[in-house]
């Protein structure tokens, strides 16, 4: 039996597949999508979980809202792929307002790779 591993292929899949669950999840509440982490610099092992921030429209008390639904994406993903896909919603203006010093939100600026908005 071949063992699946993280790749650029998995990766490529996985980006494509969040863009459009998670917009049809979030709709109008949905302000971007990012890739951050080893995934996004190029440097991941085939043991990397894959790192996806949500940047949203919502407060951090609205957003709970979608956080059913966002398991259930990662689920999918993670049974499809047997790679573990980690979710982080964001509200917006938290993301803007402390992405200059907040290392976090600044490493998820600065190499990540937006995949929507």
């Amino acid at each position: 039996m071949n063992e699946i591993v993280l790749n650029d292929e998995i990766i490529e899949k996985v980006k494509k597949e969040t863009t459009e669950m998670v917009k049809a999840v979030m709709g109008k509440d949905l302000v971007k999508v990012v890739l951050y982490g080893s995934c996004a610099r190029g440097n991941y092992t085939q043991d990397s979980d894959i790192d996806i921030a949500l940047i949203t429209d919502c407060d951090r008390l609205e957003v709970k809202k979608y956080n059913s639904r966002i398991a259930e994406i990662s689920m999918k993903l993670a049974m499809k792929y047997f790679s573990i896909v980690n979710f982080v919603c964001l509200p917006y203006a938290e993301f803007n307002q402390k992405k200059s010093w907040y290392s976090y939100f600044r490493n998820i600026d600065s190499e990540g790779e937006v995949l929507y908005g």
